[in-house]
């Protein structure tokens, strides 16, 4: 299906779950509910979801550290940037991390292939963690949740892709696997973007077995280490929960009563969702998912909109206009760096 397609399908899908949900709103209601909201809550949310990138960026410093000293500001810059295109490309938001690979890359004068194989190794710890959350959401709601056959089964589909990945993801990593992805790789050299790179077939064969072998390397290392594996999974679950609390602070905002379990559930399931849409940072689906979710949970419809959407436009404030505002200093940081490396250069 061409992309024009794709996105008209996921377009109609969006406004259609849109209008099932919106209808059966009270939009006056929600206005009265933001009038008495207290700020200081809403303030924690903020700060909470700000701190997920600081632990995020305190498992890159632990990561990184035998690589190349870095600068822990610059780091950060680098995985706001990332969240940015993360958010603006379609998937489960990996758009950012080739992006953080080069500029990685590019200031502390390393292999790309070597800084992706880094960069994904932390990814690693991060979605398993959401992977172990994940199954126990999934599980929770089907036993303890009274929801549609519809729901239902699309949850146990869920669930059986997260138990399948998960088992792949460490059956290969466990063991080296004899497969050829150069081999592959060659059977694409009739593109012409990829002939006028490399002449003969067997030469793009030889540059992806070698990428592969570097990238596979790099990434075993990474997270066969006993001891970087427990840090970096305390760090995750920190992260997590950090995710979590935002919420939490918002039902507080709004002075409802609700488990923290409850918002584990759901943002966890909110997130997952949002991940498989194949729309730019799973924008309107993860929302939606999560208003109906707290609602199946017992929250008042309003409440459960109200939070799920200001859940969502903090993450945006960071990811976008934060985000925007990193890519433009990493950006100049390299830029000034590289004109100071010419002009040393230059003078010798």
């Amino acid at each position: 299906m061409k992309r024009w397609a794709w996105n008209l399908f996921w377009i109609a899908v969006i406004a259609v779950l849109l209008y099932l949900l919106l209808k059966d709103i009270d939009f006056y209601e929600v206005y009265l509910i933001l009038t008495y909201a207290n700020f200081n809550y809403i303030l924690l949310a903020f700060i909470f979801t700000g701190m997920t990138f600081v632990v995020w960026n305190i498992r890159w410093s632990f990561l990184f550290s035998k690589v190349f000293e870095g600068d822990f500001w610059f780091l950060l810059n680098v995985l706001l940037a990332g969240a940015f295109f993360n958010t603006i490309t379609p998937g489960a938001g990996i758009g950012g991390e080739p992006f953080r690979a080069h500029f990685l890359a590019k200031r502390y004068k390393k292999s790309q292939t070597t800084m992706l194989a880094y960069v994904i190794s932390d990814k690693f710890y991060q979605l398993i963690t959401l992977a172990v959350f994940s199954v126990f959401s999934i599980l929770f709601i089907l036993v303890y949740v009274n929801i549609s056959n519809t729901l239902k089964y699309i949850l146990e589909g869920a669930l059986i892709f997260v138990l399948g990945f998960s088992g792949i993801t460490f059956y290969l990593i466990a063991r080296k696997l004899n497969f050829s992805w150069g081999g592959l790789a060659k059977k694409l050299h009739f593109l012409k973007s990829l002939r006028r790179r490399f002449k003969h077939e067997d030469h793009l064969e030889k540059f992806v077995n070698n990428k592969i072998s570097i990238f596979a390397r790099v990434f075993r290392k990474s997270v066969k280490n006993k001891k970087h594996m427990a840090e970096a999974f305390f760090l995750a679950l920190s992260f997590w929960i950090c995710t979590y609390l935002t919420s939490y602070f918002l039902f507080l905002a709004f002075k409802q009563d609700v488990n923290f379990l409850s918002v584990i559930i759901v943002v966890t399931l909110g997130t997952l969702v949002g991940a498989f849409a194949l729309v730019p940072g799973g924008i309107a689906v993860t929302e939606i998912s999560m208003t109906l979710l707290f609602s199946a949970m017992g929250i008042p419809i309003a409440f459960a909109f109200i939070i799920s959407l200001l859940t969502r436009l903090i993450y945006y404030v960071y990811s976008i206009p934060i985000g925007a505002i990193s890519l433009w200093y990493i950006r100049k940081v390299t830029h000034e760096e590289k004109g100071k490396l010419m002009e040393k250069k230059s003078y010798n």
